[in-house]
């Protein structure tokens, strides 16, 4: 199967028509949610393993771990070993709120060592929430998965990752799932491009130019951030193309 030239901007291809662009004997599961309501981990993790498992890469690049939900997929579907980075003391918005986080009811249940506030009590008890993007919970379900010995975890915001550390080409494979600002895209997408080995596959998280997604800041700074670097993206890239539907973006280095 041959793609139209796609160097303006990615195409659009079909869930069908992923694994006869790539030869693969396999078929991607379908799922019927609609763009505007997606979710990752229900909508996204398992097109993201059937990925993951046809492709089979030994050396996976991350940006963005989280709690660690992104590297089991990898880690669950191939025998890779997953360099992943994530900023120490989580994601801060610009009005200095954070990015991510949740209430815990039963701080029990919560790694030691998180980043908490308190805001006061209700009928439910202190309403005590914790920041799910830094210090202990990063990472968190890899580890308690049994995944830690095949992880090399990075602390660090990624724009001050030193890249020129590893060989050209060193890792078969990179997912882009980190800070949603364009500046952050566009750096870790030429990171990304730069240590991605030749026939490597180039995943990006939040990209999807479906007209009812446009509203969505994750989405808006993907694609912005996706645009300034493209003309050097696509001229290094074998195929490029949005999975339709998901908010996946992917791409084959030249």
């Amino acid at each position: 199967m041959n793609l139209p030239d796609f160097h303006q901007r990615p195409l659009a291809v079909t869930r069908a028509d992923v694994p006869k662009l790539m030869g693969w004997q396999v078929t991607l599961p379908e799922c019927r949610t609609p763009l505007d309501a997606w979710d990752m981990q229900r909508d996204d993790a398992p097109l993201l393993r059937s990925l993951f498992s046809s492709f089979r890469p030994r050396r996976h690049l991350e940006f963005g771990t989280w709690q660690g939900f992104g590297t089991c997929l990898c880690l669950e579907s191939c025998d890779a070993t997953v360099w992943t980075i994530n900023l120490p003391d989580g994601e801060t918005k610009s009005d200095g709120s954070w990015a991510y986080g949740e209430r815990v009811v039963d701080e029990k249940l919560s790694p030691p060592g998180a980043i908490a506030a308190n805001y006061g009590v209700d009928e439910l008890g202190p309403r005590t929430y914790h920041r799910t993007d830094a210090a202990s919970y990063i990472g968190r379900l890899y580890r308690e998965r049994g995944f830690g010995h095949r992880v090399c975890q990075i602390y660090c915001d990624t724009r001050q990752w030193d890249n020129s550390n590893y060989p050209a080409g060193f890792f078969d494979s990179a997912f882009i799932d980190g800070g949603h600002a364009p500046e952050v895209v566009a750096s870790d997408s030429r990171k990304a491009l730069q240590s991605v080995r030749s026939g490597g596959l180039m995943l990006w998280h939040d990209f999807c130019p479906a007209p009812e997604t446009r509203d969505f800041d994750s989405v808006r700074g993907v694609q912005d951030g996706l645009a300034f670097v493209w003309p050097e993206l696509s001229s290094q890239l074998q195929y490029c193309f949005w999975i339709n539907p998901s908010w996946l973006l992917m791409g084959i280095k030249r």
